[in-house]
């Protein structure tokens, strides 16, 4: 419910904890202050929304940075490990002490963290003097408002994670503008009465009846009220921009890939599309994907293959296989998988009817070389005709297990139906997001009312 500290401060002495937390309150900048103790740091617990970890240098008794002494890089790696979430948002470490050497630091955290590893380091590191900003023996405060000078030009060094950061502060404050207009539809009169409340309910009632209809404000509320307020703090977003800056601030962010880099690699569109288009609720505290779900792409749930290709859709592997439906070879099986896509209207889903639900019968597939080509004459690259008119084909996404880049081909012509009780235990893989899933409801609408036309010709 409360959002977490973003700046999160470890120092094993008190004064200096004391000092940079006094510092942070006077350019009210909430923080989390940890004092490390060899015994302290096994209890504690990760902190999914740090941003700026402020680390004291040598958090261990008589450690220093000298030639070959790595007992601080330890102390700071392990510090590392135990708060930072491997799948939470990216972090900054300012090395705070009298005399940081952040380059050895870097250094040393580069071998430490490797492979899946990788995801604890942070995105940039820089340094900072302690004696600046407060008093080393007393812990008081020297000069907060250098500090927020200086450590905004330190982030200046890497453009990139400024424009991230300022976008999450776009983010927060749109969000700001939304809670206090949906408070604003609370009339005046009634604000300073203990009638309040009720209103503010009736409120969110009037929400929930606009994202899913008159009746049906009850049945998943904050699905429905989430459905109203998406576009509009989406729309706040955009509009934020409290400096006038924040398109300097992305061109200065980009950087020009190389003159014989100019498209993207196959590998690069798949993780970019698959971010774009690709839900797998896969963060803390996410709502699973249900079955029902607009959009959910789901494992083939019945047992039997063949037979169940023929007695739902009318067909069996051999048509799949054939250049008149989708084109493969037997060995190619084992670099595809069948799924089910549920597909429909958004509003059908916002305001669902009894009624059973619409799923289409897909294929996704894995590229045989890692860059889509043809070489040797692969089955699956990423120049694979559509052999007829009877599928949609999802741009480069990650597929299968391994995560490969490869492509989602849902068949228009073979729908499946079924109630909501009936694929309750089916498996969810992902889900597709609105853009993708509303295209694909877009040709299916078109492919079950093209016309036809009666006449005699050559």
């Amino acid at each position: 419910m409360f959002l977490k500290s973003r700046f999160v401060v470890i120092d094993d002495k008190k004064s200096h904890l004391k000092g940079i937390k006094d510092t942070l309150n006077e350019l009210r900048l909430d923080c989390h202050a940890k004092h490390y103790t060899d015994e302290s740091v096994s209890e504690w617990q990760k902190l999914p929304s740090a941003r700026i970890l402020f680390m004291d240098q040598n958090l261990t008794t008589g450690s220093t940075f000298g030639t070959g002494n790595k007992v601080a890089f330890t102390a700071i790696a392990d510090v590392i490990q135990k708060l930072i979430c491997p799948d939470s948002g990216p972090y900054g470490i300012v090395l705070w002490a009298e005399k940081p050497e952040v380059e050895n630091l870097k250094e040393f955290l580069f071998e430490r963290f490797t492979g899946a590893d990788a995801k604890l380091l942070p995105v940039f590191m820089t340094e900072l003097q302690k004696g600046m900003y407060i008093d080393t023996q007393t812990g008081d405060v020297r000069n907060a408002d250098k500090l927020q000078i200086d450590l905004r030009d330190r982030m200046s060094t890497s453009p990139q994670m400024k424009a991230l950061f300022a976008w999450e502060a776009d983010v927060f404050a749109a969000a700001d503008a939304v809670l206090r207009s949906i408070v604003n539809l609370v009339p005046l009169e009634k604000r300073a009465s203990t009638e309040f409340e009720q209103e503010l309910g009736r409120v969110f009632y009037r929400l929930a009846q606009a994202g899913a209809g008159a009746n049906r404000a009850r049945e998943n509320p904050r699905e429905a009220v989430n459905r109203v307020l998406g576009p509009i703090l989406a729309d706040r977003i955009a509009e934020h921009d409290p400096e006038g800056g924040a398109g300097d601030e992305w061109n200065v962010a980009l950087v020009d890939p190389l003159q014989n880099e100019r498209h993207a690699s196959v590998s690069v569109q798949a993780a970019v599309n698959s971010a774009i288009h690709q839900s797998f609720a896969r963060a803390e505290r996410s709502a699973p994907i249900q079955p029902a779900d607009l959009g959910a792409v789901l494992e083939f749930p019945f047992e039997n293959v063949d037979d169940s290709l023929n007695e739902y859709f009318g067909i069996d592997r051999d048509v799949i296989a054939s250049d008149k439906f989708f084109g493969l070879q037997e060995a190619d099986w084992d670099n595809c998988f069948l799924r089910l896509v549920q597909i429909g209207a958004a509003c059908d889903h916002a305001q669902p009817k009894k009624g059973p639900l619409l799923y289409l019968l897909a294929l996704e597939w894995a590229f045989c070389n890692d860059d889509g080509s043809k070489t040797d004459g692969v089955t699956f690259h990423s120049g694979k005709s559509m052999k007829s008119g009877l599928e949609w084909r999802s741009p480069t996404l990650l597929v299968g297990p391994e995560s490969s880049a490869g492509k989602l081909s849902a068949f228009l012509n073979c729908t499946h139906s079924a109630s909501r009780e009936a694929v309750k235990d089916w498996k969810p893989v992902y889900r597709l997001r609105e853009e993708l899933i509303s295209t694909i409801t877009q040709e299916y609408a078109r492919h079950i009312s093209r016309p036809g036309i009666v006449t005699l010709g050559p």
